[in-house]
């Protein structure tokens, strides 16, 4: 592939290699049944790879054709991550339909900024407008999850291990890929003449670190649903009593304002 060194070449392709075992994986152990949106993102990001890698190969790694295909690839993987992200957060909260009523809530304002962040930028008429807007999705994304992590921190609720790794993983992309950029654009751009080689390494790499704790967290069997208490009845006796109450009416709470914001409209 013309224009990319024999670094990111093997990045790429051990990228690829664990993508594929992820995706054998789910299919494996059915994990399909229970985070179908995650399974259509790896699958995605798989397809987004061949894709990527013959129209490099045919048309090289800086050309024209192969800037406007892979952004309209990015969109499209940047979708399903949202998708497949907000699917772990409700899995991960499925105990607590009144803590899930806000924390979607939360991650829809997040999308609706990052709409109106993106429209803006695409406005601008230099060849950065798309990078603004990616980085801008990639914060927002980042501060929407950790406040509903650090939420769920804060009034000790269990989140299953497998769920943790895969909803951190995608934490922890969004942060380092906004952090990447940042100092791509401030710093390295004006100093190194190869920063784009610079910053497909550095994204590279963080995204396979990704991919290597979602292999080992996919090995063990993911929660589909609650057991004992249903959906309504949350088991409570699991906590001290100081987080039981205030775990109890918090989301006792928003059950009922949400249930009554809903029969309102």
């Amino acid at each position: 592939m013309t224009g990319l060194s024999t670094f990111l070449r093997i990045i790429w392709i051990a990228s690829g290699v664990l993508q594929l075992a992820i995706l054998l994986l789910i299919l494996g152990r059915r994990h399909y049944r229970s985070l179908p949106l995650f399974s259509l993102y790896i699958g995605l990001n798989l397809a987004q790879a061949v894709i990527l890698f013959n129209v490099y190969r045919h048309y090289g790694f800086n050309s024209a054709p192969s800037f406007r295909i892979y952004w309209a690839t990015q969109v499209v993987t940047m979708i399903a991550q949202t998708l497949a992200s907000t699917e772990l957060l409700r899995r991960a909260l499925q105990d607590y339909p009144g803590i899930w009523e806000l924390s979607w809530r939360i991650i829809l304002f997040a999308i609706l900024v990052v709409i109106g962040y993106s429209w803006t930028t695409a406005n601008r008429n230099d060849q950065w407008g798309l990078l603004y807007a990616i980085r801008g999705y990639y914060i927002i994304f980042a501060v929407a999850f950790i406040a509903c992590l650090l939420l769920a921190r804060h009034y000790s609720i269990a989140i299953d291990r497998v769920y943790q790794v895969l909803i951190g993983g995608f934490c922890f992309y969004a942060c380092g890929s906004f952090v990447a950029d940042t100092l791509l654009k401030q710093q390295i751009m004006q100093s190194f003449p190869k920063y784009s080689e610079v910053w497909n390494s550095s994204e590279m790499l963080i995204f396979f670190v990704v991919l290597v704790a979602w292999t080992v967290a996919l090995w063990h069997p993911v929660r589909v649903s609650a057991e004992g208490p249903g959906p309504g009845d949350v088991n409570y006796e699991t906590f001290s009593p100081q987080v039981n109450a205030r775990l109890r009416e918090m989301n006792d709470s928003l059950r009922k304002f949400f249930g009554r914001q809903a029969s309102e409209s």
